[in-house]
């Protein structure tokens, strides 16, 4: 490749097309192209969507009685399931794409929902009803937190592939 052959100092440092609307070293409007890929805000239903069932899940553990270790996997994947869902509303709300790997491991989280009846286990006595129940509410609310999960995580990442590509933020045109 070769280089241009003017010299720099052939250039006018003072000219008017350099200094257009330039107060200082800042950049001018025109200077600043927005990056907006996601105008509508799609998806903010989705995020939303998680938080409830997150919160579904923790009301859910407490209002039963339920064994003790049940009820802090209750408590730690809802929380878990609120702060996914909110980090994903909070980048569809500044009109960004929710994450992939945020909304898969909200899926994942589903999955566990889903088997940590299994995989924990239940007591037995006067709790073992309560557990039953519980179980069968965190089953639905798992296979609610997959579905929603898995769909905004493989919608996300089409519109990511769709979407345009990113203009450079900012434009200077005080070399040319």
């Amino acid at each position: 490749m070769t280089r241009p052959n003017w010299e720099a100092d052939e250039h006018e440092s003072s000219a008017k097309h350099d200094e257009r609307g330039r107060s200082g070293d800042g950049a001018t409007a025109r200077d600043i192209v927005v990056h907006n890929p996601n105008p509508d805000r799609r998806g903010r239903w989705l995020s939303v969507g998680i938080v409830v069932l997150g919160a579904v899940a923790i009301v859910q553990a407490v209002a039963f009685d339920i064994a003790a270790s049940q009820l802090w996997n209750a408590i730690l994947v809802g929380a878990a399931l609120i702060a996914t869902g909110a980090y994903n509303y909070a980048r569809r709300a500044d009109a960004a794409f929710g994450s992939v790997g945020v909304a898969t491991l909200t899926a994942i989280l589903g999955l566990w929902l889903v088997a940590s009846p299994f995989v924990i286990g239940s007591e037995t006595g006067t709790v073992a009803a309560a557990n039953d129940v519980s179980a069968a509410v965190i089953a639905a609310v798992g296979l609610l937190v997959f579905g929603v999960g898995s769909y905004s995580a493989v919608t996300a990442r089409a519109r990511r592939r769709d979407a345009a590509a990113r203009e450079t933020a900012v434009y200077d045109r005080r070399g040319q």
